[in-house]
């Protein structure tokens, strides 16, 4: 009768202690999803704030900024840069494969790649090879510089390289990147202009193409200075 009432005593433990592992499990997954919840509620007002107050910091109109930016009108300008970024070669060509993916230009022609966030020894040793080669990579389709619709540092009238960048704004290497073709361009005495051209990768950086959008309605109201300098500030906050 004792082993009885012994085994019915631990069958019962066992079920308690199922009981208060359920249930706090139950309680654990509510307090995950309410955390998620509350992120994703929180979340787009935060990066609508983030937008706005960089817009203000460098003097643009916030009204007008925000509703550029609500609107969509530069979704089509952003689209256009992937599209030729990828006709150009990349995520084909090997050197090329990801983000920032650059091409250098003399006289209009493709003469070499940067694939990366390349050390500014290599980046400066690849242009001076371009600019003493005359073989020109062959076959590759890159729309040509504009001062109309493209984001120039440096002076096209001067420069004898051209380094045409894609870039996401929120990719890590891009940021590393951005601080390097600064110091190339400076320190090139007018023979390197950089054009900046937008390939955020939805698939690793689901905001980085409303980023990129934003830089054009900075880019709308201030052009080249506002477009540089928030595109400077989005990388300075770039993790």
């Amino acid at each position: 009768m004792m082993e009885e009432n012994t085994k019915k005593e631990e069958v019962l433990t066992v079920n308690n202690n199922q009981k208060q592992i359920a249930g706090a499990i139950l309680i654990a997954g509510v307090l995950v999803a309410g955390a998620i919840l509350i992120k994703g509620n929180e979340s787009p007002s935060v990066k609508a704030n983030q937008a706005t107050q960089i817009a203000k910091e460098i003097g643009l109109n916030v009204r007008s900024f925000e509703a550029c930016l609500v609107s969509g009108k530069f979704t089509g300008k952003v689209q256009a840069d992937i599209d030729d970024g990828t006709k150009a070669g990349i995520g084909t060509i090997k050197e090329i494969r990801g983000t920032p993916s650059s091409f250098i230009l003399k006289d209009g022609k493709v003469m070499d790649f940067i694939g990366g966030a390349q050390p500014i020894e290599t980046v400066k040793e690849k242009i001076t090879r371009a600019l003493i080669s005359t073989k020109p990579i062959e076959d590759i389709e890159i729309k040509p510089v504009t001062t109309n619709d493209d984001h120039i540092l440096g002076d096209l009238s001067t420069a004898k390289i051209v380094v045409i960048e894609y870039s996401d704004l929120d990719c890590q290497f891009c940021k590393v990147f951005h601080s390097t073709m600064y110091l190339v361009v400076k320190e090139s005495n007018g023979d390197v202009a950089w054009v900046y051209r937008h390939y955020p990768i939805p698939q690793l950086h689901p905001e980085a193409f409303k980023k990129a959008e934003a830089t054009e309605c900075a880019w709308e109201q201030g052009g080249n200075t506002a477009f540089w300098q928030y595109t400077d500030r989005l990388f300075g906050i770039t993790q």
